[in-house]
């Protein structure tokens, strides 16, 4: 199944005009083409309702064609606007290069945008924390228990991440929220490897990110989804902006010398492809 022919001509033709073009008109010429696919889609997507696997390969070949459609858009358009937005456009659709590329060839006045800012600080902290690196270490005031108060107060100690990790282990770590569907469904996953792999030195350590209600909710849930392995609560944002984690669930497996092995794989195959690649 096609995405129709002159929808995709029309993008092109849109993109490759932009050269003698001002910034404004490259901008309205760039947005007119994306607003085109996006209309389209949205109306095969409701006409395929009542067929999922045509919906679903009509998914999968739109998703190919509109990042063609952007990337080739920002090249095209460096310089301006057009590059922003295909940055917000394409956002956890494009890999990390493909980012670093479009940024890289911004002026210097484009590249003190918010989004662009946030965009490579994240780039940044998932160079210093790849995959072969040794872990960063955090400390956060992890919330253990409430007193007996009318008002329970939470009991906090100090906790840092190097008192779990770098210990002569294989830890399996989970960002994650109670909030959080995705991560409430990796959880069975996370149970049945870690069932498999306890015995054979992996521990879990689970870091509650990104909380909206108070830690108490967080414990709970943890309890109710039988969480049974290591956690640090009332994180916050510390962890996720030191590693660049820009959306949870987000796994990261770290070796016995606080070698960070993999990351940012999911799924149940995904960990224990992960896990098995260095525990027999």
């Amino acid at each position: 199944m096609k995405i129709r022919a002159f929808l995709i001509a029309a993008a092109a033709i849109a993109v490759a005009a932009c050269g003698g073009k001002t910034a404004e008109e490259k901008v309205q010429a760039y947005e007119a083409a994306h607003e085109a696919m996006v209309s389209e889609f949205q109306v095969m997507m409701d006409s395929l309702a009542g067929d999922q696997e045509k919906a679903q390969a009509y998914y999968d070949e739109f998703v190919e064609e509109y990042i063609e459609f952007n990337l080739k858009a920002a090249k095209k358009n460096p310089d301006n606007e057009v590059a922003l937005q295909v940055l917000m456009n394409l956002y956890g659709m494009i890999d990390d290069e493909q980012v670093e590329e479009i940024i890289s060839k911004m002026p210097q006045e484009m590249l003190e945008n918010e989004v662009v800012i946030s965009l490579k600080k994240g780039l940044d902290a998932r160079k210093l924390t790849a995959e072969g690196m040794m872990f960063t270490d955090f400390t956060v005031e992890h919330v253990y228990g409430y007193d007996r108060s009318m008002d329970p107060q939470p009991l906090k100690k100090e906790v840092k991440f190097s008192d779990y990790v770098g210990k002569g282990t294989y830890v399996l770590v989970d960002f994650w929220s109670p909030w959080c569907g995705p991560c409430r469904r990796e959880i069975p996953n996370i149970q049945q490897v870690y069932a498999e792999y306890k015995d054979k030195g992996l521990e879990v350590l689970s870091l509650a990110v990104w909380e909206r209600k108070p830690q108490s909710h967080t414990i709970e849930t943890a309890a109710e989804l039988g969480m049974d392995w290591l956690h640090i609560n009332n994180c916050a944002n510390v962890p996720t902006d030191i590693y660049g984690v820009e959306g949870i669930p987000h796994l990261m497996l770290i070796g016995p010398d606080g070698t960070i092995l993999k990351r940012g794989f999911h799924g149940l195959e995904g960990i224990q492809e992960a896990i098995a690649e260095f525990i027999q």
